[in-house]
């Protein structure tokens, strides 16, 4: 008997449990439990069961939700954190291995025909010109700059024409620029705006010597912010020119002993504005030996030091 119940399918063994009469079944117990095994469903959940999966789901996406909104965030911070550590380290050693001299050949932050009549540019973001004003170089702090083997720099050329694009595309006007940069027609990105244009930039055909006069963009944001001592005021108060670190500086070129490898790019700017970190030299002569400029800090494309960076990635600051 139990052999022939082992051969039947499911589908006749359901039948026999249907065929047979309830109420011939001895004992209460027993009887219940058959009526059970009977009307038991194949499979499948009532809407109840439904609902219940569904709302421990969305529970547990939102959960994960939460958790992981900022993770792209905190790893876009991560990431300019070391970038500016490495800046900072990369500078460092290049003077040690160069005989006192700093990398040379920086992005001016600024376009026009020449220095001394520049104009800043229109692609450095809000953030950053809220903390750097335009000034003109002093000989005083051109010789601190020369002293240290900084003498030339990139400029944005307003008649520049790179491949793909035509007349006006490098114009220092908001439909200039960035219009192009916006185009996908051409190969100009903001992070290689002040190369020349054979290497799908806007800049100058040939590196700007500094000379006095020369208008540069330097610190304006609080001195504390970026290393100078506090309670430092007046005339104490030291002059920090900006220059952006572009790949066109000799710390990117592999020919030189202790140059780095790779240009590190600032992401939290919008996609057609300068996004290369800027490095500030002092150049006062109350913080500087001899003479001679140093280097100071890092800020990043949005004016943001290496602290205030650290502050979005421990979730404490916002980006």
């Amino acid at each position: 008997m139990l052999s022939k119940l082992m051969a039947m399918t499911k589908a006749e063994l359901k039948s026999k449990l249907q065929a047979i009469d309830v109420s011939a079944v001895k004992g209460r117990s027993l009887k219940r439990k058959f009526e059970t095994i009977r009307n038991k469903k194949e499979g499948g959940f009532t809407l109840l069961e439904l609902l219940v999966v569904i709302a421990i789901l969305a529970a547990i996406a939102g959960t994960a939700t939460i958790m992981l909104q900022d993770t792209d965030r905190k790893a876009s911070a991560g990431a300019h954190v070391a970038m500016m550590d490495e800046l900072s380290k990369g500078i460092q050693t290049y003077r040690v291995l160069n005989s006192g001299n700093y990398p040379d050949v920086w992005d001016s932050l600024l376009s026009g025909a020449d220095l001394a009549s520049a104009d800043a540019s229109i692609l450095l973001s809000d953030d950053l010109l809220g903390n750097i004003t335009l000034d003109a170089l002093s000989v005083d702090d051109i010789n601190a700059l020369d002293a240290v083997g900084i003498k030339n720099v990139r400029l944005i050329d307003p008649t520049a024409i790179p491949p793909d694009t035509v007349a006006g595309a490098c114009a220092n006007t908001e439909a200039g620029i960035r219009a192009t940069i916006e185009n996908k027609g051409n190969n100009v990105v903001p992070g290689n705006v002040f190369r020349i244009a054979a290497a799908n930039g806007c800049g100058a055909d040939a590196n700007i010597q500094l000379t006095d006069g020369d208008k540069a963009f330097v610190w304006g944001g609080a001195p504390e912010r970026v290393g100078v001592p506090l309670g430092t005021t007046g005339a104490d108060v030291p002059k920090l020119v900006a220059f952006g670190v572009g790949p066109d500086s000799t710390l990117f070129n592999p020919e030189i002993i202790g140059a780095l490898s790779n240009v590190p790019t600032y992401r939290h700017v919008e996609t057609n504005e300068y996004n290369r970190f800027i490095v500030l030299w002092n150049v006062g002569s109350t913080n500087t030996p001899a003479g001679a400029a140093s280097f100071q800090a890092i800020v990043d494309g949005a004016g943001d030091t290496k602290d205030e960076e650290l502050g979005e990635l421990d979730n404490i600051r916002n980006t």
